[in-house]
């Protein structure tokens, strides 16, 4: 499969007065195509600094991220990439959810003549067609966070940022919105997702990237997380979940 998203030696290094804080210390993997990739770690691990550098709200010190080839950090143009962050603010809650993505349009550039058929597309996908005209403010927080995602995919973007899509759901809504995400990930589009729930990491994403104080402590398979823990606690563990808390504490900031 081909790499849509080469993330090079990611350095981020935050100076304050005298000191300086290392955020992110030689970051670096790779997304294929259709891929979805969890990011893991602990609060302060560095997952919000990396996914702000590549979805393009702050530079780095130094490093690459190449999307589709293109160095991004460098560009003067930079490529639409499909960032939803959730929760329940970002849209105007007296607006139709087609208004509100006609806004949203208009900033990532959707020609004017498409912008009708692209936000039908988009809502279309999300399953959220139905209730177009309704008011955003008299959405459920599951209607919510798929209308983010939708928001995120106006002007196809190869690569979607989604961090923590499913925070704050009951396991029925969080059910849908994760079928949304495999559904976008089988059309070839390749997601970076964060996220605390290790269940839904299970569910979806084959490969996971762990930082730990700003490095680098795992890539691989969710199998291969718990083949790691095995090590450290000496027996089986039953899941991601539990994979996890035993190697949690080599993750912490000294």
């Amino acid at each position: 499969m081909n790499n849509i998203l080469q993330v090079k030696h990611l350095i981020e290094t935050y100076k304050d007065k005298n000191q300086k804080f290392q955020a992110l210390d030689d970051v670096s993997f790779t997304i294929d195509q259709g891929e979805i990739l969890a990011l893991l770690g602990p609060n302060g691990a560095g997952k919000t600094t990396t996914v702000s550098i590549i979805g393009g709200y702050l530079l780095p010190t130094s490093g690459q991220v190449i999307l589709n080839g293109q160095d991004i950090t460098t560009a003067r143009k930079r490529p639409n990439i499909g960032v939803s962050f959730g929760g329940d603010l970002g849209f105007y809650r007296n607006a139709t959810a087609k208004q509100n993505l006609q806004f949203f349009a208009d900033l990532a550039k959707v020609p004017f003549r498409k912008q009708k058929t692209e936000i039908q597309r988009v809502l279309s996908i999300v399953e959220l067609d139905n209730v177009a005209n309704k008011k955003v403010g008299k959405f459920s927080k599951g209607m919510t966070q798929r209308l983010h995602i939708a928001r995120s995919l106006l002007n196809n973007p190869s690569l979607l940022l989604l961090d923590e899509p499913t925070s704050g759901l009951d396991v029925e809504i969080a059910q849908s919105v994760q079928k949304t995400i495999k559904k976008l990930a089988d059309s070839g589009i390749s997601i970076l997702l964060t996220s605390h729930t290790m269940s839904e990491v299970e569910k979806l994403a084959k490969n996971v990237v762990i930082l730990g104080a700003g490095k680098v402590f795992f890539t691989g398979t969710v199998s291969a997380v718990l083949s790691l823990a095995e090590k450290e606690i000496n027996q089986k563990p039953k899941n991601l979940e539990e994979a996890y808390l035993a190697i949690a504490p080599k993750l912490r900031r000294n």
